[in-house]
């Protein structure tokens, strides 16, 4: 609550949560609780999970609530209308509803406690208290629904309101008023309008100045909402039990329910004891999924970045353990001492350092493996077929017994298919010609989409769709053979993937005729008739690349992004940009001041 600035922004937040707002999505709703007991809406953290987010939840919390928590939900009559709307805007929506059932026990989850003695029980006596405090908010609604209408019946009909206000419409009085508020936004006017009443079914005009109507309406809106809400936490938390075996049997009755917050174990030397001993030992029991997993001392994959993640890592302190602890502390401390501890906990977790925080890098870590082993997929086949077929056709038994050694053999597959032999016809020269072309277009193509862009990681999600969209008009290109010019092919080209495709496709054909794609063939088409070549495949590509270029210096200065200074659309018919002619030209240049002594 404290970070909330003012009252009035509280009230705001809790309209999310009352019964009149349930038009609200349950996102709004989950941001509004955030805000009012956490401190900020919901967000932060990775944008992308870690993979060890994976192996520390539970994958069916995302595939639909169990059928038995909504028995125990509808079945439930102690819960009061209000807080079983709110749960259920709660429970329908995945996000709300994950976070729901981690402090579900905090709200309405038991603290069990063994063994069941005087001692323990005055203990956890002094833990209960503190649950016992939010009875106070039903007694503040108790007593505003009792001094809240004579407020209200005194501000309506009171002679002395009435009397305050002649008094501020009077002249002397009202200067007098505003001399005394003269660094303030309130004036005599304007305190007169506040204790004003207006009609009952007069409409309020937007903008229009506040009155006491509508601050008493906010407060007692406010206060509602809160004891509304404090009904839905149960403050009879403690349940004890004679041993650790029996705390565990009712432990895992309540987790069918999520009605279970934490176990404490008291290991007395003397349970039958009437005092404490000087030191006390104890431990806390709780559900797996609510604390830190104690089977692993690192996470079996490493992201860098602290464990600071409210959801994922802080389980300690979202699933209540530190609470417990805190709880118990204190009341041990009481107990022994009789004083009442005053100073709070502050906690801080330990420094980290300076890391990149990169979600594109992060994505590429665990895609790129499964491209990059897609692409050698057509090799490896290659490779393996070339093995495989010297054995099917006898030549490797042959080259042994013409005296070839094995040694030699593998060595002699090592070394072609490291150099790689997928084009064995081509010229390699060529095919490399061919690859740097379309290198280079593709290179200033991603200039230029670059220039649509301010914003790294979107440019990144963005970039490789368009990329690959230009690619789609060649399967079109394909599908329409027979009909596409000469012309249309050219126009098709100035888009680098289409041209690419193009020239994958004219040195497949010469590859299936035996020839290869080499210089002297490479200015012409394997199909008669056809005047669209290899070459002018390579020729377009670095067209393309010099457009692209062009269109990415043109973009870059009229549009130069948030930081630049762009230059007007015309700036390529002024002078002053090709012949290096400043602006200034030609403009007086006002004489330097001399000093008087001078």
């Amino acid at each position: 609550l404290s970070s909330l600035s003012s009252f009035v922004e509280l009230s705001t937040e809790l309209q999310s949560l009352s019964p009149d707002n349930r038009s609200s999505s349950p996102r709004e709703s989950f941001r509004a609780l955030s805000r009012i007991m956490c401190g900020y809406p919901e967000g932060g953290g990775e944008q992308i999970p870690s993979l060890n987010w994976y192996e520390d939840n539970d994958i069916k919390s995302f595939l639909g609530r169990s059928s038995e928590e909504d028995t125990d939900k509808q079945d439930d009559n102690t819960t009061t209308p209000y807080c079983k709307s709110l749960i259920q805007s709660l429970e329908s929506n995945p996000l709300s509803r994950i976070v729901w059932q981690g402090i579900k026990p905090l709200f309405t989850g038991k603290l069990l406690y063994t063994p069941d003695t005087p001692v323990t029980r005055s203990i956890m006596g002094e833990v209960n208290k503190t649950f016992q405090d939010f009875r106070v908010l039903e007694d503040i609604q108790e007593a505003w629904e009792e001094v809240g209408p004579q407020i209200k019946a005194f501000m309506e009909s009171s002679t002395e309101i009435q009397l305050l206000q002649d008094l501020l419409r009077r002249p002397e009085v009202a200067m007098l008023v505003n001399l005394q508020l003269e660094n303030t936004s309130w004036t005599a006017s304007r305190i007169a309008r506040f204790l004003s009443t207006p009609q009952p079914n007069a409409p309020k005009r937007p903008g229009a100045p506040i009155t006491w109507q509508d601050v008493y309406q906010s407060i007692n809106t406010t206060v509602s909402t809160i004891s509304q809400f404090t009904q839905c936490f149960s403050v009879n938390k403690l349940e004890g039990t004679a041993s650790e075996g029996k705390m565990i049997e009712r432990a895992l009755e309540l987790l069918e329910s999520r009605q279970f917050w934490a176990g404490v174990v008291f290991l007395l030397p003397d349970p039958s004891s009437p005092t404490l001993p000087s030191h006390v030992s104890y431990k806390i029991r709780m559900d797996i999924d609510d604390v830190a997993r104690t089977n692993k001392i690192k996470d079996r994959f490493w992201d860098p970045g602290p464990a600071a993640d409210p959801f994922n890592d802080l389980r300690y302190i979202w699933g209540g353990f530190v609470y417990v602890q805190d709880l118990v502390e204190r009341s041990v401390s009481h107990v022994l001492s009789g004083k009442k501890q005053d100073i709070g906990i502050y906690l801080q977790q330990m420094p980290y350092p300076c890391y990149v925080d990169d979600v594109f890098l992060r994505v590429l870590n665990r895609s790129l493996p499964l491209f990059m082993t897609l692409a050698w997929i057509y090799s490896v086949a290659m490779i393996i077929k070339g093995v495989v077929y010297e054995k099917e056709a006898r030549l490797k038994e042959t080259m042994r017994i013409m005296g070839l050694g094995t040694g030699t053999l593998w060595t002699s597959w090592f070394i072609s298919s490291f150099w790689g032999d997928i084009l064995p016809y081509s010229n390699p020269a060529v095919v490399f010609f061919f690859l740097a072309a379309f290198a280079t277009a593709t290179i200033m193509l991603c200039f230029l989409i670059s220039t649509f862009f301010s914003r790294a990681n979107l440019a990144a999600a963005c970039g490789g769709l368009i990329y690959f969209s230009f690619y789609l008009p060649y399967v079109l290109c394909v599908a329409w053979r027979d009909r596409l010019t000469f012309e249309l092919r050219i126009l098709a080209s100035l888009l680098s993937p289409v041209a690419f495709g193009f020239g994958c496709e004219y040195f497949s054909l010469y590859e299936e005729q035996g020839v290869g794609i080499q210089w002297f063939n490479w200015a012409s088409s394997p199909m008669e008739g056809d005047s669209y070549n290899f070459g002018t495949v390579i020729v377009i590509l670095f067209v393309d690349a010099i457009i692209y270029g062009i269109a990415t210096w043109y973009i870059e200065a009229v549009f130069p992004g948030e930081y630049g200074i762009p230059r007007p659309w015309y700036f390529i018919f002024q002078l002053n940009y090709w012949g290096g002619v400043p602006l200034e030209v030609g403009m007086p240049i006002p004489p330097a001041s001399r000093d008087d002594s001078e």
